[in-house]
């Protein structure tokens, strides 16, 4: 396990804070695909940076396990686990792990990426603040 400095949740959470802003901005000029990345992309880095603060990094992308570690109960547990699928950039990335790429994005998928993303940060972003 990498040995982290005692601030560097910090720039996880700036990372954290572009990926919420570009999964808001690609679904408003629907680019479904991209909100559904950077929506997990945000939660995924807004738990890490949250652990980290608590002495831990755990280098996974699972969300509900983050979340677990992070205190997140349901139902905003559940939902986050749905968002993990929308991590791997690459189709041999998807195959790799199992998940399945050739998912039809459109507007009411990539709504419900960014408003479990908005409710995880409505629930932990002010730990952070």
């Amino acid at each position: 396990m990498p040995k982290l400095a005692s601030d560097d949740w910090k720039e996880w959470l700036e990372y954290a804070k572009s990926d919420h802003d570009e999964a808001i901005s690609a679904l408003n000029r629907s680019s479904f695909k991209e909100a559904c990345f950077h929506a997990q992309q945000s939660c995924e880095k807004l738990l890490k940076a949250i652990l980290i603060k608590k002495g831990m990094f755990i280098p996974i992308h699972d969300l509900m396990e983050l979340a677990q570690e992070a205190g997140v109960e349901e139902p905003l547990l559940t939902k986050l686990s749905k968002l993990t699928i929308h991590y791997p950039r690459y189709p041999d990335a998807a195959r790799k792990a199992k998940m399945k790429y050739d998912l039809r994005y459109d507007l009411r998928i990539a709504k419900e990426c960014v408003e479990v993303m908005r409710e995880l940060w409505d629930a932990l972003g002010k730990y952070l603040e």
